[in-house]
């Protein structure tokens, strides 16, 4: 069953700070596979990777960021406009109300698409076969593969299967400032698998090609057990967590505002509010946090980034009450994961497949679109000690039945080779 080879596109890992999570998929599913070799899409020379136990194949990257950039897009466009399928997008796009966004969409997409297929065509040339590739993600690259794969079958070479994850902001193409992501139809079309890691973003690939159903898949994401239970605290002060980027979808001003109200109508109430994650708006939100939390019964910690080990720490040593998300757009939080698993109760808008971790037997789900008053309500749920104690227990035992990375991870690797089986 393991003397398959897999090549894993990401967007970086294991560069940079994000996709965190791929780690811990990666210690499970690559034991269904003698060789795993991954293919970040992005990375910064100057920082060192993360430490994997896999290959890192650079090439791509290199060709796609380089000193010789601008020429490889040159060839890879004109390529790709000789050979690719592009003409119906085209003239969806130029009658699109974004038109020249879009325009520019698919122009990305399908130069992206062609320097993805001449990397694999170079992976060939020397000697480089893999049964499999695994995108991370739901990107124009994947067309690149399907392109390559096409023309392969005429060198009579192993059969090469396809597959993809689809998470959030990769999926849902309403969520695009333009509407619209690039050969995307291509894709569904060619790809062997897709795994989506919420039931809500399954049904959303189903309603939108009917004809495909059998291919969308549930693979939920995981996280392991970290091997105990948060504290709860012995204060009687609301500890608040929320972990996320600090960009505008998240809007954890939101958050302020929620405390704000709390402070002003409970004269006795104290707040502690920690928030860990950096990212573009973390100096804007500092500095109206600061204005709009000028009050001596609260303390607001800016953690910023953390890498995962020192967060589980970190969950061992600190209380919270509860964990809260008000995004106006997610696939399934991690960071809601995380929580669940040390017993943190939660706190979320009701958006994309976030109702699937939270409910009301561990926790709130608010309407997308709540008032402050009733983001504000929520939280002052979880003041009570009592009442937080039997959503703390429940949090935890519906992270081992539906997020723990070692069921999902294992059975993950199982689907993959199924799929390597039926393509």
């Amino acid at each position: 069953m393991n003397n398959k080879r897999l090549l894993m596109v990401t967007t970086a890992f294991p560069y940079g700070q994000g996709e965190s999570f791929v780690d811990a998929e990666l210690r499970y599913m690559a034991e269904s596979f003698e060789e795993v070799t991954l293919v970040p899409c992005f990375f910064t020379a100057d920082k060192p990777p993360r430490a994997v136990a896999h290959g890192v194949e650079l090439a791509y990257a290199r060709a796609r960021w380089g000193a010789s950039r601008i020429l490889h897009v040159a060839v890879s466009l004109t390529r790709a406009l000789w050979g690719y399928r592009w003409l119906g997008e085209a003239v969806f796009v130029l009658k699109s109300p974004h038109r020249r966004e879009n325009l520019k969409e698919l122009i990305r997409c399908l130069y992206r698409a062609r320097l993805f297929e001449q990397f694999l065509e170079r992976q060939r040339a020397a000697g480089r076969h893999y049964d499999m590739i695994y995108f991370y993600w739901i990107v124009p690259e994947i067309a690149g593969a399907l392109a390559f794969r096409q023309k392969a079958r005429s060198f009579s070479v192993a059969p090469l299967t396809i597959v993809a994850r689809a998470h959030g902001g990769d999926l849902y193409e309403e969520r695009r400032s333009g509407g619209y992501a690039g050969l995307t139809d291509a894709i569904m079309a060619g790809v062997d698998a897709v795994f989506c890691i919420s039931a809500h973003g399954r049904a959303y690939l189903a309603h939108k090609y009917p004809g495909l159903t059998e291919r969308f898949h549930l693979a939920r994401l995981g996280v392991e057990d970290p091997g105990f239970i948060s504290p709860q605290r012995a204060d009687d002060t609301l500890s608040i967590l929320s972990c996320s980027f600090m960009v505008p979808g998240k809007r954890i001003h939101l958050i302020a505002d929620a405390i704000a109200m709390l402070l002003s109508e409970n004269a006795d109430l104290t707040v502690r509010w920690t928030h860990i994650g950096d990212g573009e708006l973390f100096q804007q939100l500092e500095s109206y946090v600061a204005r709009v939390l000028d009050n001596h019964r609260v303390e607001v910690v800016f953690k910023g980034y953390m890498r995962q080990p020192d967060l589980v720490a970190f969950y061992r040593e600190t209380p919270f009450d509860v964990i809260v998300n008000v995004s106006d757009t997610e696939g399934i939080p991690v960071s809601l994961m995380e929580a669940s698993a040390v017993g943190i109760p939660m706190m979320a808008t009701d958006v994309g497949g976030s109702g699937e971790i939270v409910n009301s037997t561990n926790g709130v789900l608010i309407d997308e679109n709540a008032d402050c008053a009733t983001i504000a309500a929520a939280l002052l749920k979880f003041h009570d000690k009592g009442v937080a104690a039997g959503y703390r227990a429940r949090a935890r035992a519906y992270w081992h039945a539906h997020f723990n990375a070692e069921t999902n991870y294992v059975n993950f690797g199982k689907a993959l080779h199924q799929s390597m089986e039926q393509s």
